[in-house]
Parts: C-alpha cells; structure tokens; sequence
C-alpha cells in the first residue's frame, strides 16, 4: 500500500529477521537499541542518531537483536518529489548531530510542515557516514531458525560467514547479546514449547525435532531455563491444540 501523506511514529521492531517492500519511501532513525538492516544487498546498522534510508519498491531486511526505538517515517513518493528530497535516498545511512537528532524527537505527529522543515535540514547538513555493520548473520540465522533439528557446530556458522570462530562469536554477541550456543538452545526451546502444546506429541519426538541429543538432554535444558521439567510445563497448559504442525 502507497502512503498518501506522511506518517511518522516510534516502532519497535521484533527479534527475528523480516523481510518487507513497500510502494513509499521510508527513513528510519535509531532512537534506543539498534535494528539491522539489509537494503538492497547493503548492510546497516541503526543505532541512535543513525538514520538509515530504505527507497521505493526496494527489497530489505531487517532483525532487532535486542530492546529497541526507532523513529520510522513512511514518505510518499510525490510528496518527497515535491519537496526535492529524493538525495536522501540516494545516500548510505548516515549519523546525526545531536541537535538534529534532538529536534527529531521533538516532532509531533500529523505535522507535515514541521517533519518536512526538519527533513530540508537533513538533507543540507555535512554529515559523517555511518559505518557498515557485520550482517552476513541476517542471512544465517533464519536459516539456522528453518531447521533447529540440524546438529549445528558453531565452526560451521563461522565459515560460512568467512571469519575465525573467535571472531565470530564475538561477532554474534555484539548482533545478538547471546553466545551462539545460549542463542540456539533459546530457539531449540522457543520451538519446542509450541510443540508440546499438541498433547498427542511425545516429549522424545519434541526432543528430536528441535535438535536435542534424547529426551533426558531436552528435559536438562528445559529445567535450567524455565524451573520445570517439560512434562509439568506441559501439564499447566490450559488447552493443547490439534496435531497439526505448528507454524513457525
């Protein structure tokens, strides 16, 4: 859908990699937290005071690893044409002044004028280039996500991100503010909740489709994150649901 006039808020964005297109332009200006973005093959971070600009029609990703606040402002064609601001997305992400980023959270929202007297300001201000962030993991871990039964070896992950593994896993914390073996077993667990909630499932067949070794290696790292074996967090569901497979 096209926006037919401006529309700015805040938005949090969720921890787990999306893909979006859309038939406006769009800025988005870190606030608290950081989002990362992948535009068009391009990698970004959005930290506070980044403001990152994703164009018309333009595929992009994005993964929030962590809390965040961003500023997101859905522009419409015409009226960035009309207002001579296409150079903005014409430009890698860029960081800005305190002052500028000061006014933006001050703007109120439904006021086109003021959005569009900050956006000129944008536009002419000397600014410093941001730089590119490490994003070949946007790629990796929705794969990793599609098929947590795999016997993942971080050394692999490391690879295929062409980096040393202490390099990587380094890397992975800073993205995700988890080691890589916390953040798979935390998705290995995720996963399995929701398929425990078909009754009819055994708690081995949970075990294996969501990468365990056996049952009694699943029931370990179940009773360490959440204080109960997996059969009495089960028990204390209200309503199992049908055996049909969950949707991730």
């Amino acid at each position: 859908m096209s926006a037919a006039r401006p529309i700015f808020e805040t938005r949090v964005y969720p921890e787990r990699v999306l893909t979006d297109r859309h038939a406006f332009h769009q800025l988005l200006l870190g606030l608290d937290g950081c989002v990362e973005l992948e535009v068009a093959g391009s990698g970004m971070r959005v930290e506070p005071g980044v403001l990152a600009a994703i164009a018309t029609g333009v595929e992009h990703h994005y993964l929030a690893p962590r809390d965040n606040v961003a500023l997101a402002l859905d522009l419409p064609v015409e009226w960035c044409e009309t207002l001579h601001l296409g150079a903005l997305f014409e430009t890698r992400p860029r960081r800005l002044p305190p002052e500028l980023l000061s006014r933006a959270r001050r703007l109120v929202v439904g006021d086109s004028a003021a959005l569009a007297g900050w956006l000129s300001e944008v536009l002419t201000h000397s600014w410093v280039q941001d730089r590119e962030p490490r994003l070949r993991l946007l790629r990796l871990l929705p794969e990793i996500e599609a098929d947590l039964a795999r016997p993942w070896r971080v050394r692999d992950w490391a690879a295929r991100c062409h980096l040393a593994e202490a390099v990587f896993a380094r890397q992975f914390r800073a993205l995700t503010g988890r080691s890589p073996h916390a953040w798979l077993v935390e998705r290995r667990l995720a996963w399995a909740r929701r398929l425990m909630l078909d009754s009819r499932v055994s708690l081995t067949e949970v075990a294996l489709a969501c990468g365990f070794a056996d049952a009694a290696h699943f029931s370990r790292a179940f009773r360490a994150q959440h204080g109960v074996s997996p059969r009495q967090w089960r028990g204390a569901q209200a309503s199992p649901v049908s055996r049909s497979n969950p949707s991730r």
